[in-house]
């Protein structure tokens, strides 16, 4: 694509460009239909959430600026989606057009050479930096105007989403970017801007910022990076157990839990124990007095009734039964077997609460890799 010649990191330079939106063409059209389902997710959504504020990795870019969704300018985001939906990118797709896009010439503003006209030193042009000859295989009309034009927003968004696609996309969304530009550096530059920018799917997204303090549990976001584990802080283990790993991209909703509700975990991700080995699940128990009936109800039952577990849907512990806020795939406290609080679980029955968090792989046992996504709830990273 650019052959290494990307204006990344040239961010705020220039004027805003906007590009020429079209009402013609039939994806012109389908983009108008797809961008319903990207705002709808990029907006900020969840009426009626429950405050009690958002994952860190999807807090929207600290540039971000009026009339911009999540950083994005907005009157491009018809444009990520119908593309994505023309060439079957899959809900990925639209963020990392966009992050193409800021990464290249930061969504046209660059005043660099080879943005409006003509072409940098590479050879490459346009807002999505196509060499001449990629745009000649790979170039389309994406607003319908009857011309492809590598400088035009439009036809360089489509261009992108058709060579993507040709490059693997979205089976292999690495080689698919590097094919782009063949840096790793570009990559995992593209993939940090996709995450913050967010998933664009069929669930509510986070709005939020550094200074939050809250967690919104009535909304959550799907997370594809970093597929990796985090071990949790000592402080934060029950007495007696030593640190254990959660995914990564759990690991601030776990923190917020834990010292929120003043719990402790006695397990995380650890093998031959039905739900852990993939890191999407913790088991916890009060950090006072675990003998104490109220201490359990301030903390374990004040938590799992935060995210919608009701003593009638106990037995089952899941959703649909179980009215459980997005993020949270299944809690198992008073009423499921060998879970919950000393009100019901005694004896042979280790009392403790288990939540665990909706993933691509919920239901492991033996330990395994990331889970391909994971479901948070918006809420405030570590602080130091």
């Amino acid at each position: 694509m650019s052959a290494s010649a990307s204006i990344s990191g040239r961010v705020g330079l220039g004027e805003g460009r906007r590009g020429r939106r079209s009402g013609g063409g039939s994806w012109g059209r389908i983009a108008a239909g797809a961008a319903a389902a990207f705002l709808a997710v990029l907006a900020v959504a969840g009426m009626g959430s429950t405050l009690v504020g958002p994952a860190s990795g999807a807090c929207a870019p600290a540039e971000a600026e009026a009339g911009s969704v999540r950083g994005v300018p907005g009157q491009y985001v018809p444009t990520y989606g119908g593309a994505a939906e023309r060439f079957a990118l899959g809900v990925r797709g639209p963020a990392i057009l966009a992050a193409i896009h800021k990464v290249e010439t930061d969504f046209g503003r660059s005043p660099l050479p080879g943005v409006r006209s003509g072409e940098n030193f590479a050879g490459a042009g346009g807002p999505m930096q196509f060499l001449g000859p990629t745009w000649a295989a790979y170039g389309v009309d994406g607003d319908g105007d009857g011309t492809k034009d590598r400088y035009d927003p439009d036809d360089a968004i489509f261009g992108a989403a058709n060579y993507l696609s040709a490059s693997g996309a979205p089976r292999d969304w690495y080689r698919a970017i590097f094919a782009y530009n063949h840096a790793d550096w570009y990559v995992r530059d593209v993939l940090r801007w996709a995450k913050r920018f967010g998933d664009v799917g069929s669930v509510a997204e986070a709005s939020c910022g550094p200074e939050a303090a809250a967690a919104e549990l009535g909304r959550a976001v799907r997370l594809y990076e970093p597929r990796e584990f985090r071990t949790l802080p000592r402080g934060l283990m029950a007495a007696g157990y030593a640190p254990q790993p959660i995914d990564a991209r759990l690991y601030d909703n776990a923190v917020w839990i834990l010292r929120t509700y003043e719990l402790r975990v006695t397990a995380a991700r650890e093998s031959g124990h039905a739900t852990h080995g993939d890191g999407t699940a913790l088991d916890m128990v009060p950090a006072g007095d675990i003998a104490s009936q109220a201490v359990w109800d301030r903390s374990a039952g004040r938590l799992a009734a935060d995210l919608g577990w009701r003593r009638s849907c106990a037995a089952s512990g899941s959703k649909p039964l179980c009215p459980l806020v997005p993020a949270i795939q299944f809690i198992g406290y008073d009423g499921y077997p060998s879970h919950g609080s000393p009100r019901t679980c005694d004896g042979g029955c280790p009392a403790h609460i288990h939540v665990s968090w909706a993933s691509s792989s919920f239901g492991s046992g033996p330990l395994r890799p990331p889970a391909r996504w994971v479901m948070a709830f918006p809420a405030p990273g570590e602080r130091a």
